[in-house]
């Protein structure tokens, strides 16, 4: 009877102890699977919705993008494959940082992320603005910098724009995690301007949430972008950074890396 009570109870307690360490049981996969990709040609990188560059399907999880396609060929050339997962970019950052992805494309360089990523390319250059979306009807509210202390502004999370804006404790920012969050916000009035790195990619989500009610102000910033891969210095790859980044280097000064976006019908600037 003792034997068959400990028999019976076995299931019971392996069903807590699943409840109490699901967060314990997820850690071990993911370190089992950061493993297997150490012991072999595989990179893993992180892959977001960031139209027209890049575009997720998530229904299907769908992902094209030249940048992926490049990241891929330059790989194979030397003897790695890419394994591609779809994350929010706040959280590729913080996995470049701990070392769990190998490689995030269009990571904006900067002195904060020097000290955990290691920036592969450029492949090419952009010169694009940085625009603040406001109400339609209110573009004329922010015609320079200095209007914007009056205001509140979105942002996303983990998001480069330009020196003086990411430095200026002054600026009342309010931080989002995505394209769709910030343009809900945006639409629930939570704040009164949203600076826009990409254009095509917060229209996207308005689009998609059925609201047009907005412009750009008078006011926007120049802006010059240099279009790097982010590899985490933590990498168990870290070794191959030097072949791989001349690859990439190669590919833009044959041209392969412009025939790639025009396969696209896209543009790259590249020097």
């Amino acid at each position: 009877m003792y034997f068959k009570s400990i028999l019976v109870s076995l299931p019971s307690v392996y069903a807590i102890l699943c409840v109490l360490g699901c967060g314990f049981f997820s850690d071990i996969i993911v370190a089992a699977e950061v493993q297997s990709a150490t012991f072999s040609n595989v990179l893993r990188a992180d892959f977001r919705h960031r139209p027209p560059e890049m575009v997720l399907d998530e229904r299907t999880n769908t992902m094209t993008s030249p940048l992926k396609d490049i990241l891929e060929e330059a790989a194979a050339k030397v003897g790695y494959r890419v394994e591609w997962s779809a994350r929010p970019f706040a959280r590729s950052i913080h996995e470049l940082r701990v070392g769990t992805v190998d490689i995030v494309p269009r990571t904006i360089r900067d002195e904060e992320r020097e000290a955990f990523v290691r920036f592969l390319g450029p492949i090419g250059t952009q010169t694009r603005d940085i625009l603040f979306l406001v109400k339609a009807g209110e573009e004329g509210r922010i015609k320079s910098y200095e209007d914007l202390y009056q205001l509140t502004v979105g942002v996303k999370r983990g998001t480069v724009y330009f020196e003086r804006f990411n430095t200026d404790p002054a600026l009342r920012k309010i931080e989002s995690t995505d394209d769709e969050n910030m343009a809900r916000m945006f639409i629930m009035g939570r704040f009164d301007t949203m600076v826009v790195l990409d254009r095509a990619a917060i229209e996207n989500a308005f689009k998609q949430l059925g609201y047009d009610r907005f412009s750009y102000a008078d006011y926007r910033q120049s802006n010059r972008i240099e279009h790097y891969f982010g590899m985490s210095r933590n990498s168990t790859h870290a070794a191959i950074f030097d072949e791989l980044n001349q690859a990439l280097l190669d590919m833009a000064a044959s041209g392969r890396v412009k025939q790639i976006y025009q396969a696209y019908g896209l543009a790259a600037e590249v020097e």
